[in-house]
């Protein structure tokens, strides 16, 4: 019996989009849980517009929205300490009326530190989180996100997503 015998009887295949968040947890006890920035900008920035090139956004985006609907946040309150605890960045949310939120992300886990600026906005999967938590937390209705500032991408002082609940 070969040894993919013996982990095809252990381990039956599954969708891995079928995967809560609890089936994510690291468990590396000596490494720890988390992972340079820079290996995420290296996926992000690098392999990723390599392969898909002009669809790079709206994949990641895509890929946000997906994260920010499994995180389950039941309140805005809810969805700034998951990001928080996500180390995004430092987080400020704020609804500015039922159909906006805004979000400010200072030191962003996808663009702070780079320079020069790249000349346009990279944080879509921020905007995809974002967008995608906020359809589970208003049921029925669904988000539009948009990074309009941007730290490394444009230059600015934070990255701003504003997000349109409709």
């Amino acid at each position: 019996m070969t040894n993919q015998n013996i982990a095809s009887e252990k381990t039956a295949p599954r969708d891995p989009a079928d995967l809560s968040l609890a089936n994510l947890m690291p468990r590396r006890p000596t490494v720890g849980p988390d992972v340079p920035v820079v290996l995420w900008r290296l996926l992000r920035l690098v392999s990723l517009h390599d392969i898909l090139r002009e669809e790079t956004a709206a994949v990641v985006y895509l890929m946000g929205k997906r994260l920010g609907a499994m995180l389950g946040a039941k309140s805005i309150e809810e969805l700034h300490e998951q990001l928080t605890r996500l180390k995004i960045g430092k987080i400020d949310l704020s609804v500015n009326t039922p159909d906006v939120v805004h979000l400010a992300i200072g030191e962003c886990m996808t663009c702070d530190g780079i320079t020069p600026p790249i000349g346009r906005a990279i944080c879509q999967l921020e905007a995809g989180i974002v967008a995608g938590a906020l359809e589970t937390i208003y049921p029925g209705r669904k988000a539009l996100g948009e990074e309009t500032k941007c730290i490394g991408g444009l230059g600015d002082d934070v990255c701003l997503i504003e997000c349109r609940i409709i």
